[in-house]
């Protein structure tokens, strides 16, 4: 079935993911946490992405080449894919993600789909800081949805313990993400 839109394509890449999780799973939900584009989609609306990254908390057998067909806002046909290569590993992400995430969906009992804060989502992309991820954190700032404080708080506090990447470099792009923090709030 194709989609109606890019959050759809989500929600029925995600029914297919549920199916592959046993049944036990309905006592205690098998939990999982969208990120990347994807979630920046969620608090936008403003981008979509060909793949899905998402943090499982127990390894799953997805289905091979596991992708959603869906149509975008000018009627043509999209497609979305599961990113098998994604690991969150590769960029920060602070030790308690988990506590601030928004739960989206419960599927079938034993999937529950949760969303990272604004300020966890924003931290996941200090590493890398392509002109992509600077684009995605300012949209999300543009919400209205983070809180300057707080981020800056978790940023440097996992910036402080986390090993793999250049802190120099990070500190400059927090930097750079709390001044465009300031550059929103001037506005009127």
């Amino acid at each position: 079935m194709i989609a109606k839109s890019f959050t759809e394509a989500i929600m029925q890449m995600m029914e297919e993911i549920a199916k592959c999780i046993p049944e036990e799973h309905k006592k205690a939900p098998f939990k999982s946490y969208l990120t990347g584009g994807g979630a920046v989609h969620f608090y936008c609306n403003k981008r979509v992405s060909d793949d899905v990254d998402i943090i499982m908390q127990y390894v799953v057998a997805v289905p091979d080449d596991l992708f959603v067909t869906w149509i975008n806002e000018d009627g043509l046909l999209e497609e979305v894919h599961y990113d098998y290569t994604y690991n969150s590993t590769f960029g920060l992400l602070h030790e308690d993600y988990e506590d601030r995430a928004t739960h989206l969906a419960t599927i079938a009992d034993r999937f529950e789909i949760n969303l990272l804060s604004p300020e966890d989502l924003i931290i996941s992309k200090l590493v890398r800081f392509a002109s992509k991820d600077e684009e995605d954190i300012t949209n999300i700032i543009e919400t209205g949805k983070v809180n300057k404080e707080k981020l800056y708080a978790l940023a440097k506090d996992v910036i402080s313990v986390g090993v793999g990447f250049q802190k120099n470099f990070v500190e400059i792009n927090l930097d750079i993400v709390i001044d465009i923090c300031d550059q929103y709030e001037k506005k009127p």
